[in-house]
């Protein structure tokens, strides 16, 4: 049985056409990421937490009939058009349908600081990323200090529990920040694609924040440049257990504690 995809992210099409052998990592209700042996990451799912530059789309009806052929650790085939995941059932993927990435600006950014700062964060400050904490690591970033903010990025990478820990979530909210209005000196952006390549976090948090590196975010991330409406923050809140809201807080603190935003 051939099955059919709805949509692919461009990191998923441009990993796909490498043809190389894929297992399957992690298995979850809205469906699964599978991972090659050098770590390229793909999820292949319904769109109840948004669309991934590095995802495929399928409707749940073939994201359950997927779900009843895998098994982690399994092995599936890339071929031309398809993966195979058996004899029996393949996914078509080679899609004219690839997930748009809308060009960064910052003209509603006012209206997204506006809204944001309604939402009650003081959670945070009993964790490892409390205000204070927050606000050196935020105005670190905008100088030249390599030393510091390495430190500080090694404390943030993977700290928290999940398949995208707290540290992490935060860390994609500050680089959507950045790439709509960039404040982060470039060599704390290089040294951040190093650590990454120190297995300091999860492959599932590593593939998310290599593409906040390049510009790359979910769709209700993205979504918050064009329409920075409560609404749509709330959708973002509503992200797995935790990590929509600690994206949140990391486009806070990035709107709110740099010492020239801080009032």
């Amino acid at each position: 049985m051939i099955l059919r995809a709805q949509a692919i992210g461009r990191v998923a099409y441009d990993y796909l056409v490498q043809r190389n052998t894929w297992t399957v990592h992690s298995i979850f209700n809205k469906g699964f990421n599978i991972i090659t042996k050098n770590n390229q990451l793909i999820f292949i799912g319904t769109t109840e937490n948004g669309t991934f530059p590095f995802g495929i789309v399928v409707d749940s009806q073939t994201r359950n009939e997927l779900l009843a052929q895998i098994v982690v650790g399994q092995e599936i085939k890339v071929g031309y058009s398809t993966l195979e995941f058996n004899s029996a059932y393949q996914l078509f993927w080679r899609l004219e349908t690839i997930l748009s990435e809308h060009p960064p600006h910052n003209q509603y950014l006012e209206d997204l600081t506006e809204n944001i700062t309604t939402f009650d964060f003081s959670e945070y400050e009993d964790s490892d990323f409390d205000f204070a904490t927050m606000r050196r690591f935020i105005n670190a970033l905008t100088t030249t200090d390599k030393m510091t903010v390495e430190q500080m990025l090694r404390y943030v990478i993977g700290r928290g529990q999940g398949l995208t820990p707290t540290g992490d979530d935060i860390l994609t909210g500050i680089l959507f920040i950045h790439s709509i209005q960039p404040y982060i000196e470039t060599l704390h952006l290089e040294t951040l694609r190093q650590l990454l390549d120190e297995t300091l976090t999860t492959r599932v948090s590593e593939t998310f924040l290599h593409c906040a590196l390049n510009g790359l975010f979910s769709s209700k991330v993205k979504i918050l440049q064009d329409e920075p409406f409560i609404v749509r923050l709330n959708q973002l809140l509503e992200v797995g257990s935790s990590s929509g809201k600690d994206t949140l807080y990391g486009i806070y603190i990035s709107l709110t504690l740099r010492s020239e935003t801080y009032g």
